[in-house]
């Protein structure tokens, strides 16, 4: 018997290789994070932070930092280079960073629940810092609910059969479709890690919208303008 798997979920798997410069300002940058919010009362007793779900300005904007513009160059040529794998080079599509943000897993027992990121097209995570040969913590993928039709979903060990769990390496990069559930395993280390995760929407160029296809945000017109004074 031979099992076929058809339909797979394209996921993109690339160790890059910062220079010292750059990943130094990286670890800095996730380092004073951790410091000045992991160590705050409110949060002190969290096994994970995630800088999107704090509440507080600027947390999801790391990409507008210095320490990140290396990363930013970096994710643009991966994203080019899948989707150009998938649609061809002529796929006329621009995406753009929505936000980025800072994890941190914390020493024993960090890990992060199935979720989705409903608000964007694609997600990635690059992993700053990480313990060498430590592979807990790993991105584990679940198959949507309704894969076979709404009768059965492929539990987690089913779905690794297919590349669903990706072990954690230090400036690895994974980049996924947001609507992918997902989740950390418990992370056991002797040093928190760092990552960050960015989201990405996908739109067509300005003045070019297709049938199917977002409109470049240029090309929006908010609607809050036409209210009652």
């Amino acid at each position: 018997m031979a099992l076929h798997w058809l339909f797979p979920t394209p996921v993109l798997q690339v160790d890059l290789e910062p220079d010292k410069d750059a990943a130094a300002a990286m670890e800095a940058q996730l380092k004073a994070f951790d410091r000045d919010v992991f160590e705050h009362p409110e949060f002190r007793m969290r096994n994970n932070l995630t800088g999107d779900l704090l509440g507080r300005a600027g947390l999801d904007q790391l990409h507008r930092t210095e320490a990140f513009q290396w990363l930013n160059h970096a994710l643009a040529i991966q994203v080019e280079s899948y989707l150009n794998s998938l649609l061809g080079p002529d796929h006329g599509l621009e995406v753009h960073i929505q936000k980025a943000w800072p994890v941190v897993c914390a020493r024993e027992g960090g890990t992060i629940e199935s979720h989705t990121h409903r608000n964007a097209q694609l997600s990635a995570v690059f992993y700053v810092r990480t313990e060498e040969d430590n592979s807990s913590g790993e991105l584990e993928f679940q198959a949507p609910e309704n894969y076979f039709s709404h009768v059965m979903a492929i539990p987690f060990s089913e779905a690794a059969v297919s590349g669903g769990v990706f072990a954690p390496k230090q400036h690895r990069l994974l980049l996924f479709p947001s609507d992918l559930t997902h989740r950390v395993t418990p992370y056991q280390g002797q040093a928190t890690r760092y990552s960050v995760s960015y989201d990405l929407a996908i739109t067509t160029p300005p003045g070019q919208g297709r049938e199917m296809r977002v409109p470049h945000p240029m090309d929006w017109v908010p609607l809050s303008g036409f209210g009652s004074a």
